[in-house]
């Protein structure tokens, strides 16, 4: 698929497309590396052109996206991810918001469009860890069925959304501020734009990991107070019955001088002063808050 701009065109293609379509620019691929898996933005400036990879991450349930491109004075080539950037660039198109004249001005408007509406994805972020800490605090110290499940797969998932906006940020600052020729001045203005909002949405994003954490900390908290718990319980009980162990260890040696073996009362004497052990423990446990 094909635009015109000017006397410039933006193209999509799949990498074969790309291959037959422009073998004059053979000397060029190596750098755009054809066969290695995108995984970072970024963007290689040059004396007459720029080369970059874009990777996005997983939204609303879509895959991870991703694509090259490869951009000088006369056109702007986006390679693979054929279907999700003729989308993006039909939207672009449809919206006529952007003065668009210049191949680096086109980039500028594909790369805001991909971001446009990652404000409203944090804030949906935001209120869902919200949601979540809302229902540790009223789970009465207990902890919310896949609470841990939710924390692990949102951690993980900030730290690629931070990764992505700084990636993506420091490309943007570098188109800014490279000398290429390619790169008009109303292009730069735009990109240093462009870059300060990617500053703040990777600052968001490293905030709410932030956020994440504390939560987090407070599972961490409950689960630690729960086994204190059990551990003071079972040795309470532990306590409660050593002198019971004391005593039948002590009556079980069997010595024929042992008088108590032989004396009428000495059972009962012996479970009366177990009963009074035990009666004596619960009562200091019990004022000690330890039961």
């Amino acid at each position: 698929m094909k635009f015109t701009i000017g006397e410039s065109y933006i193209e999509t293609l799949t990498e074969d497309e790309y291959m037959e379509s422009y073998g004059e620019l053979d000397h060029r691929l190596p750098l755009l590396r054809l066969e290695e898996k995108v995984r970072h933005c970024k963007a290689d400036v040059f004396e007459r052109t720029v080369h970059g990879t874009v990777c996005v991450p997983e939204r609303n349930d879509e895959g991870e996206k991703y694509t090259r491109f490869y951009m000088d004075g006369e056109r702007l080539l986006f390679i693979g991810g054929k279907e999700w950037t003729e989308q993006v660039l039909r939207e672009i198109t449809a919206e006529g918001d952007f003065d668009i004249s210049t191949c680096a001005q086109a980039l500028f408007a594909f790369l805001d469009s991909v971001i446009y509406d990652e404000g409203e994805y944090i804030d949906e972020m935001e209120e869902s860890l919200n949601e979540w800490e809302s229902r540790m605090l009223e789970s009465g110290g207990g902890i919310p069925d896949g609470f841990e499940e939710y924390m692990q797969r949102m951690r993980r998932r900030l730290l690629k959304d931070y990764r992505y906006y700084d990636q993506m940020g420091d490309m943007a600052q570098t188109l800014a501020e490279s000398p290429c020729e390619i790169i008009d001045k109303k292009a730069g203005r735009r990109y240093r734009f462009l870059s300060d909002r990617l500053d703040r949405l990777s600052q968001d994003a490293l905030n709410l990991r932030e956020y994440s954490s504390q939560i987090y900390d407070m599972y961490q908290s409950r689960i630690n107070l729960k086994q204190n718990r059990i551990m003071q319980f079972l040795t309470v009980i532990t306590t409660i019955f050593m002198p019971l162990t004391l005593i039948t260890g002590w009556y079980g040696m069997n010595f024929d001088r042992m008088p108590e073996l032989h004396w009428r009362y000495g059972y009962l004497a012996v479970l009366g002063l177990s009963a009074v052990l035990l009666i004596v423990e619960y009562i200091v446990f019990r004022r000690k808050k330890w039961m």
